[in-house]
């Protein structure tokens, strides 16, 4: 499994701001063939032109190189496959956790996500974009970036009670305002 480090590798503003980036030129510079390069790519197969292009263009080096770079790419490739199932929908104030909750994924699903690691996290962050695109439903694509990035380690169980807390609060929420 990937670990960059045990604390936020990538400083979380970084990270939101590599993202941001990704994501505005997936809306407005890459083209509709690259867009359906980047959704067809497999992190098991990181080989179709637009993933490099965009690793290349918007992700440091020192994030993809060194021990585990091959892992790293994969994990990048998911991010970026996921991020480009959802063009449109990347809002950094929207947390992921909250995303989830209004868009009706199941506590069975979010359980599942947020025990997930290694090559299964992979696969649940597929469905993740899949469902969040067929609902219209803007998330904060750099949350899913650290779970992808940062699997293991006290940081990222931090970051993923930070995802729980949203989701069960806006679930909570939820329920409160039917009652009413």
């Amino acid at each position: 499994m990937l670990q960059v480090s045990n604390e936020a590798p990538t400083a979380e503003s970084t990270i939101r701001s590599v993202v941001g980036k990704i994501a505005y030129a997936m809306e407005h510079h890459l083209s509709n063939g690259d867009l359906a390069q980047l959704r067809r790519t497999s992190p098991e197969n990181p080989y179709t032109p637009a993933l490099w292009k965009v690793l290349l263009s918007y992700v440091p080096e020192s994030w993809t190189k060194g021990s585990r770079q091959d892992e790293k790419e994969c994990r990048w490739a998911a991010i970026l496959q996921g991020m480009a199932m959802t063009v449109g929908l990347h809002s950094p104030s929207t947390p992921l956790g909250y995303a989830l909750a209004q868009a009706g994924w199941s506590d069975l699903r979010f359980v599942r996500l947020m025990q997930a690691r290694g090559d299964s996290l992979v696969k649940e962050v597929r469905r993740l974009a899949s469902f969040l695109a067929s609902k219209s439903q803007p998330a904060d694509w750099s949350d899913i970036a650290q779970l992808l990035l940062n699997q293991d380690g006290e940081w990222a169980e931090r970051h993923r009670r930070r995802i729980a807390r949203d989701y069960y609060r806006a679930l909570y929420q939820q329920e409160k305002d039917a009652s009413n």
